[in-house]
Parts: C-alpha cells; sequence; structure tokens
C-alpha cells in the first residue's frame, strides 16, 4: 500500500520461518529501517549502469514456478494480467505468468504502486535495465521516452531499485518472456481518477497486440480474514459488474492496496484490447499459517482478454467452476427438435465447447414422466423421462432447480415422480427454500411465482428469504431465482427489493431465470456487497432466437469462500438443433 511502508515482507518473513512476535516486530523494524533511504532520495546505480539484483535466490522463484509448471496455459491471447507482489503468494505469481505464457509478447508494461512514495510527480519511470537472477531485463527505451514525452505527467526515477512491486516480478518477466522488454509505472498514492485517466491515454500510443500489461497488485490489506473475504468479494463483484465509477470507488487499502493500477489497467484494456476481467485465483495470507493472523493481505490472479466459449484458462487446486443456465424443458417441441438427424451431436458439442463437461446446474421447468399424455395442453409442461436424463447426463447437468412456476404443473404426484426420476439418476435437485451444496457453493433455489396454473406471485417471504444466511460466512452463497416478467429484461421493483433483501443476508450472487431472455450485463449492487445476473434466459427451450435468448453464467468459486462470475454467449440451442 503506497500510503504505508507495506509490511508484507515482514508478514511474509513471519509466515515462512515462524519468528515470534518480538522477533517478527524486529524484523518490521529493521525491513522499515532499510527501505527509508528509499523514501528519502532513491539511490542511483552510477552512469548508465542497470539497477542491481534485488533477490539474490534463484531458487526461490524456480520452486514458485515448479508448483505451476503442470498447469496449462490459456488458450486465447491474455492481453493484461494482474498478480501479488509478495512472495509470500509465489504460486500465485506463478500462476498468472504461467497463464500467459503460451504466447509471445514483445513488450510488458508493468502498473506498481509507488510504495514508498519516492516520486516527485504522480507518475514514475525509468530507462535503465534491470539485472535479476537469471540475467538482464531490458527497458523499451522508446515507449519510455514516449511516456515521458506526455508533458510533466511521467518522471525518470531510480525509485526502481528498491521498489519490489516491480523487482518482485522481473525474475518470472525474465524466465516467461526473456525476449520481452519492460516499461516500468509507479503510481502515487497522491493521483486521482482524473490523472489516471490521463496516465491511461498517455500509454495508449504504446499499446499494441503484441504487449502484455501486468499489474502488481496485491488487494484487501490489514484486516482479519474474515473482513478480508467480504472485502475481497466486493472487488470480485465490481470487477465482474466492469462499471469503471463503481472501481474508482473501492477503497484503499481495505479492497487494494493500489486501485489506480486496477482502474487504469480495467480502462486500458477496455478501450484498447476489448477485454474483460477473468479472476482465476482469489487467496488469502492467512491461509498460509496456522496461526491466527490479525492483518492479512488478499491476492488475486485475473486476466484480462477476450474469453469465448471455447476459453480454456488455469483451475487452481482446489477451487471449482460451475455453470449456471436458465429455463430448461426437453417437451414440446424442443423433444421432436432434438431427435432430428444430427441434433444431438451439434447440441452437446456446442453446450460442452463451453462448460468443458465441468459441472452445469439448470432451472428445469416441467415434469419428469415415463410417458407423457398426448392430451396435455401447451402450457402444462412435461418431458418424456429417457430423453430428459440422457440429456441431462449427457451435458453432465449435476443438479436441476425446481423452484419454479412449472415443477408442480401436474400437482404433488407429478413433483414426486420427477423427484424419483432425478434420484434414480443420481441427479441432484433443489426446490424452494432448499439448498445445494455443489463443491464451494451453497446454491439456493426460490421461486416468487406459484404454478402454472395459479395468479399467485410474490411468494417470497422473509422466512423464505432467511435460508440464504449462513451465519460463519465460509461459503458462498447463490441465490437462483425465478422471477420477473416473462420477455423483459430488467427488474421491476418487486425484484429490485427482493435483491436488496437477499444482498441484506449476505448473498455473493443472485442469478434470475423466467424471463426468457438474457439481461443485457451483470449488475454489482450496493457497490459490489452482491452481484445480480437478472435473467439468464433460455438454456434450452423450444423457443427461436428472434424471441429469446440465453447466456450461461460461469461461476468460479473460490476455496477461501469467494466468487466470480461471468456470463458466456450461448447459441439459441432449439434453433440450433432444427439446423
Amino acid at each position: 500500500m503506497a500510503g504505508r511502508p507495506e509490511g508484507g515482507t515482514a508478514i511474509h518473513l513471519l509466515h515462512r520461518t515462524k519468528l515470534s512476535w518480538v522477533s517478527a516486530c524486529i524484523a518490521t523494524c529493521l525491513l522499515l529501517w532499510i527501505a527509508l533511504p528509499a523514501l528519502a532520495s532513491p539511490a542511483c546505480p552510477p552512469g548508465d549502469a542497470p539497477y542491481p539484483r534485488f533477490y539474490q535466490d534463484g531458487a526461490l522463484f524456480e520452486r514458485a514456478m515448479q508448483k505451476v509448471a503442470d498447469v496449462e496455459p490459456a488458450n486465447e491471447r491474455p492481453s493484461g494480467i494482474v498478480v501479488p507482489h509478495h512472495l509470500l503468494a509465489d504460486e500465485l505469481v506463478a500462476l498468472g505468468f504461467r497463464a500467459a505464457s503460451g504466447f509471445d509478447y514483445k513488450r510488458i508494461v508493468i502498473l506498481a504502486p509507488d510504495h514508498f512514495r519516492a516520486a516527485d510527480r504522480l507518475f514514475a519511470t525509468t530507462t535503465r535495465d534491470f539485472e535479476t537472477v537469471f540475467g538482464k531485463v531490458g527497458v523499451d527505451r522508446d515507449a519510455v521516452e514516449t511516456l515521458t514525452g506526455k508533458g510533466n505527467l511521467v518522471e525518470t526515477s531510480c525509485l526502481f531499485g528498491k521498489e519490489h512491486g516491480v523487482q518482485a516480478l522481473l525474475p518470472f518477466i525474465q524466465r516467461t518472456f526473456p525476449r520481452a522488454s519492460i516499461v516500468p509505472v509507479a503510481i502515487s498514492i497522491r493521483s486521482g481518477r482524473a490523472d489516471w485517466d490521463r496516465l491511461a491515454a498517455a500509454l495508449e500510443p504504446i499499446l499494441d497486440a503484441d504487449t502484455l500489461v501486468v499489474e502488481s497488485t496485491d488487494f484487501s490489506h490489514y484486516l482479519p480474514q474474515h473482513e478480508a473475504r467480504a472485502f475481497d468479494q466486493q472487488t470480485l463483484n465490481v470487477l465482474a459488474g466492469g462499471d469503471l465509477d463503481q472501481i474508482a470507488a473501492l477503497r484503499q487499502p481495505s479492497h487494494a492496496d493500489s486501485v489506480s493500477a486496477l482502474y487504469i489497467q480495467t480502462k486500458l484494456q477496455r478501450q484498447v484490447f476489448s477485454a474483460s476481467p477473468l479472476v482465476i485465483a482469489n487467496d488469502n495470507s492467512q491461509s498460509y499459517s496456522d496461526d491466527h493472523v490479525a492483518e492479512t493481505t488478499s491476492y488475486m490472479v485475473i486476466l484480462y482478454g477476450r474469453f469465448g466459449p471455447g476459453a480454456s484458462v488455469p483451475v487452481r487446486r482446489g477451487d471449482d467452476v460451475v455453470y449456471l443456465g436458465g429455463d430448461t424443458n426437453f417437451g414440446r417441441a424442443m423433444k421432436m427438435a432434438l431427435i432430428a438427424d444430427g441434433a444431438a451431436e451439434r447440441v452437446a458439442e456446442a453446450v460442452l465447447a463451453i462448460t468443458g463437461g465441468r459441472p452445469l446446474v439448470v432451472n428445469l421447468e416441467g415434469v419428469i414422466l415415463p410417458n407423457v399424455p398426448e392430451a396435455l395442453d401447451n402450457m402444462t409442461l412435461a418431458m418424456p423421462e429417457d430423453l430428459t436424463i440422457g440429456w441431462l447426463k449427457r451435458l453432465n447437468v449435476a443438479a436441476v432447480g425446481l423452484a419454479n412456476n412449472h415443477a408442480m404443473d401436474l400437482g404433488e404426484s407429478g413433483y414426486a415422480e420427477t423427484l424419483a426420476a432425478l434420484k434414480a439418476a443420481g441427479i441432484a435437485s433443489f426446490g424452494q427454500g432448499e439448498a445445494l451444496s455443489l463443491g464451494n457453493l451453497d446454491i439456493v433455489g426460490l421461486s416468487d411465482l406459484d404454478t402454472n396454473a395459479s395468479r399467485q406471485v410474490d411468494l417470497l417471504t422473509p422466512e423464505l428469504l432467511d435460508r440464504l444466511v449462513r451465519p460463519d460466512a465460509q461459503r458462498a452463497v447463490v441465490s437462483f431465482v425465478h422471477w420477473g416478467r416473462e420477455y423483459v429484461t430488467s427488474p421491476s421493483s418487486r425484484e429490485t427489493q427482493l435483491a436488496g433483501q437477499m444482498r441484506q443476508r449476505g448473498v455473493a450472487l443472485i442469478a434470475g431465470a423466467h424471463p426468457h431472455v438474457a439481461s443485457p450485463g451483470l449488475t454489482a449492487l450496493a457497490g459490489g456487497e452482491t452481484l445480480m445476473a437478472y435473467s439468464l434466459g433460455n438454456f434450452l427451450f423450444d423457443q427461436n432466437a428472434d424471441k429469446s435468448s440465453g447466456k450461461l453464467l460461469e461461476v468460479r468459486a473460490f476455496r477461501q469462500g469467494t466468487v466470480f462470475a461471468r456470463r458466456v454467449p450461448l447459441h439459441n440451442l432449439f434453433d440450433l438443433a432444427k439446423n
């Protein structure tokens, strides 16, 4: 954190060597004393000499990279990454660079905090190269001249000799991208949003398809883990929502040690690369110690890119990826479409290309029956058991939500038939107010709409909503809710009120269904306390694209109890089956 010489190195020392509290205090004082000369006047190497090695032990970095050696890099090109600079989280630093390692970059722009307030101006860079334990990392002097030529915005400084926000990343850069040159940029805590916008504009001319923007940022600081987890979830939700105003409003250091770098990175990625964030790891320094840590630091690894339906990115051990799909029914015209020549292959391929066979949870509308009566009216939804179960298994549907207005279309007996068929197939289900535990997630089914034959609405009571509460907040809770109006993509006052009540009960994510059309984006509520996907639209339903739409919601559930969600485009599977 730039406003307070960071104790992260001392925390690293404490966790790794199990020092006593007295020894840790001595170590902290010593480290801050060492940093004071840099705070007053950064020392420059003689002449044009490069900065000397900041770290002397190459084995530290070799071990970190070995931890992720079996991780497959992303198969789509990242244009930016965010990694920690605390080497306590060395595996996460290595993971970020490993994710981008499948591609070549000629230039790497590093955005880092000016931890020790050593710059005179709001932003600083350097023309000097850097020595590392693995060899030299060169500076792109032409790009630096372009940057420093923008009035008096960016100065050249020797602060980088002791700036661990840059130095901690250089051995990873040298090993991963040995032919790349760098443009390091240190950002002062004194800067504000107007300054960040000016720096983003100054950086744009040096960014191209061969550039990787690396943001060096640690997240929540100086809080116990249970508080840090809540701030992390807010940050994750704000990133998923993509609102720059909300990113700029994050608190430093409670959310991150460099809100400025996060804002600049996100803005550049959007404007220059049309890229969006994808968080692949979220952890906390508490997980590295068996003892209680009163002041922790959180870490994230974020990739920026255009990760489409076929994207494959790393998943850290202990984390889960689950997909949520909207309205689903295998009856009526959908049944006939699925048995057409080639339909099964087209539909299955389209879905599995997105999910990769990972668990899928859908909102199953209708009743599963061994034999569907021909005399049923068109608004009573029923599905043949063999076809439905076969498809649920084929798409690796781990569970179905039955909290909707069609699950009881044939009354209690029809609902019992549905439950029996699912149970026999080993597919989990959850109805009104019931919770599904899936990996690191708790998914609770809720419906504000009664059965199709009833006109009753506004079913969600405070007592039902209270089932969302988890007193220990150790697991992320998702509200899988059936609500709203058909073919309307925005919430009414009723849904807005319900969303607020769910937020007050600690829900991390709201995923909605029923409108048959997907809402336009994700909304971070109350500064990120809850993320809302108002409507996922259809997953698999007999409605054409001119009337309906759908998205899958990819949910990454991290082992510390937080989630990151993003929407993934989905073909109209009814049209795909017919064509």
